[in-house]
């Protein structure tokens, strides 16, 4: 990676540290004293002494006990940031609106969300934000790059990588709280390498972590399937041995006429070497060893940085980047087990859900008002259908709230006896029409059958399905997806669409949880979302949830949403009352443990509707 010489002699950048961590201090800094264009001018640290003995040993001309007293110092130009990951989006955000350039140390956010809030942060305040992956910027990387694309092992079809290292139990990076976990602080360098090597859409992938009794992941294996037909996989943990120096670390790049082998470190310097095979024209095997000499890393990423902000060069590690890898992040946690919950989901095109949205049906019976209680509680995601014959009171409603248009997710249906290119169409316009908007936020196929026993239900899906593809490509629809799909009815889908489904809203709720079909989901990308998330009232009664809720200080409905929200679920629960809808929106205070995560994902069926796609 080259960094233009007209930059290295313009101004040096002042750079403040925000922060004494251990990698700032062995690895960041370092490479900051070596980098051209850079002047060590600052140090924060919450301990001032720790701060003062970095000042010296580095030749920082200041050190501020605290972070805020360095980002008030108008001289600073570019912060780094290596705090704990859960400080990340505060700090960085805080830097930001100083006006201060910012690297932040990988990961650089806690999920997509907060990913999204600091570049958006940093466009409002026209500053350089950039991730630092150093060993992205190694030439030995751009070396590997450089023979794929040669195409001298042909095209990717298989990659597999390791990072596993040693003991950290006393560490941070194993406290949930904090971001901790293989898979979030170290597995991100695999699926960083992985995703730099492979550009094509994710298309599945499954995981499985060895989780601590606190939650956090000490090693796990991931299997990624890509659309264009190419598979990863990748091994992370920080728990290798008990000893202090132990690591190992790999790549294996499968192409179609070869294979490159190495056993470098990430980060690694100095006389790094591996191994290119390649195939003959007599399909002979040949290999040999490549040497790429590289200086510090740490060094050629402030020198790029540098280059952003004295020559507004374009970051290495860009936005899309980092988001696109964020997001597998964050799938992969979800398939590992995580425990978390979010106040909204990211769907695989990056549209944003909110995770509790307010259900329409029979609703509005006596008008359009619980619409507009629903909106003025803070929902802002009104999920509607063709079948519930309320269009025109929720667009009305919305008209009414004097909210903007683009502040609500709006979501409808087509209806079964739609389904077919021109009748979906037509129903879609119909739908927009009702609602007074011009686009719907997402748009679903309601039920894959009209009648249980029609030969003819897949071809009516899939034309129906290449009308939403248009009405998606023409941007009159941000998310498409279904309702009521079991994996039965979508893998023959899939098998033609040129656009995977977003979203399956299916009958979700304790005592009738459809396992395997969130399984499924979860492996293909798709958000499960819950209708009749309460057992279509059932549940509110039931003596087995009203003895756990009692215990979390909550009512019932809190605890049945709850449950459906850390299990990675969006909810549309009805609710006809205020206190009633601000009672499903307020379920963010509390976590559920494991052990009662368990009872309810394993109590007996109860509440389910009596409904099936199949019959």
């Amino acid at each position: 990676m080259s960094v233009n010489n007209e930059t290295m002699q313009m101004q040096p950048v002042k750079w403040g540290v925000l922060g004494t961590a251990g990698i700032a201090v062995s690895c960041t800094i370092p490479g900051m004293q070596k980098a051209k264009g850079c002047e060590l001018y600052a140090i924060a640290g919450r301990d001032p002494e720790k701060a003062e003995a970095i000042r010296a040993q580095f030749g920082f001309q200041k050190a501020y006990q605290g972070y805020d007293a360095l980002l008030a110092d108008p001289a600073v130009e570019a912060v780094y940031i290596p705090l704990p990951n859960d400080l990340h989006c505060e700090w960085v955000c805080k830097a930001l609106r100083a006006k201060k350039h910012v690297l932040c140390e990988k990961p650089i956010a806690m999920n997509e969300p907060e990913l999204r809030n600091m570049f958006r942060t940093a466009k409002e305040n026209g500053v350089v934000l950039m991730e630092a992956f150093a060993y992205l910027h190694s030439p030995y990387i751009s070396r590997l790059k450089e023979i794929i694309a040669g195409g001298e092992i042909g095209r990717i079809d298989y990659i597999d990588t390791a990072f596993l290292t040693q003991d950290y139990s006393q560490n941070f990076r194993l406290h949930k709280a904090q971001g901790g976990g293989g898979l979030y602080d170290v597995g991100c360098y695999c699926t960083t390498m992985i995703l730099s090597l492979i550009d094509a859409p994710v298309q599945y992938l499954k995981a499985d972590a060895e989780l601590d009794s606190t939650g956090v992941d000490h090693m796990a294996s991931v299997l990624i399937g890509f659309a264009d037909g190419a598979r990863a996989s990748f091994h992370a943990g920080m728990m290798l041995g008990t000893d202090t120096n132990d690591r190992y670390d790999r790549l294996f790049i499968h192409g179609t006429n070869g294979y490159i082998r190495s056993d470098a470190e990430y980060n690694g310097e100095g006389a790094l070497s591996f191994d290119v095979t390649v195939k003959n024209a007599d399909g002979e095997r040949i290999t040999r060893t490549e040497t790429v000499t590289v200086g510090s890393n740490y060094c050629l990423e402030i020198e790029q940085m540098n280059a952003c902000i004295r020559n507004h060069e374009k970051p290495h590690i860009t936005e899309e980047f980092s988001q696109k890898n964020m997001r597998l992040l964050d799938r992969i946690l979800d398939a590992a087990g995580y425990t978390d919950f979010r106040r909204e989901f990211i769907l695989l095109n990056g549209v944003s859900i909110p995770a509790v949205g307010y259900g329409s049906y029979l609703s509005t019976q006596n008008g359009s008002q619980p619409v507009t209680d629903a909106l003025a509680a803070g929902y802002r995601y009104i999920d509607t259908a063709k079948f519930y014959n309320n269009e025109a009171e929720i667009g009305a409603a919305i008209a009414q709230s004097g909210i903007p248009r683009e502040e609500i997710f709006l979501c409808s249906k087509v209806w079964p006896t739609d389904l077919g290119r021109e009748n979906t169409l037509a129903s879609f316009a119909e739908s927009c029409r009702k609602l007074g908007t011009d686009y719907l936020d997402m748009y679903l196929i309601h039920w894959p059958k009209n009648e249980p026993d029609d030969p003819d239900w897949l071809g009516k899906v899939q034309a129906s399905w290449a009308a939403m593809e248009e009405l998606y490509e023409q941007g009159k629809v941000h998310a498409i997806g279904l309702s009521n799909f079991l994996p039965h009815h979508i893998r023959p889908l899939l098998k033609t669409a040129r656009i995977r489904p977003m979203v399956d809203q299916l009958e979700l709720h304790v005592g009738y949880m459809q396992e395997y079909a969130l399984q499924f989901l979860r492996e293909q990308g798709i958000l499960p979302q819950a209708w009749s998330p309460l057992g279509r009232a059932k549940l509110l009664q039931d003596p087995a949830v009203t003895k756990l809720a009692e215990q979390y200080g909550c009512t019932n409905a809190q605890l049945l949403l709850r449950y459906l929200n850390q299990r990675g679920i969006a909810v549309i629960p009805k609710a006809s009352r205020t206190e009633r809808m601000q009672e499903n929106l307020a379920i963010f205070s509390f976590t559920i443990s494991d052990d009662d995560l368990s009872y309810l994902s394993c109590l007996p069926e109860r509440g389910w509707s009596g409904e099936h796609p199949d019959f």
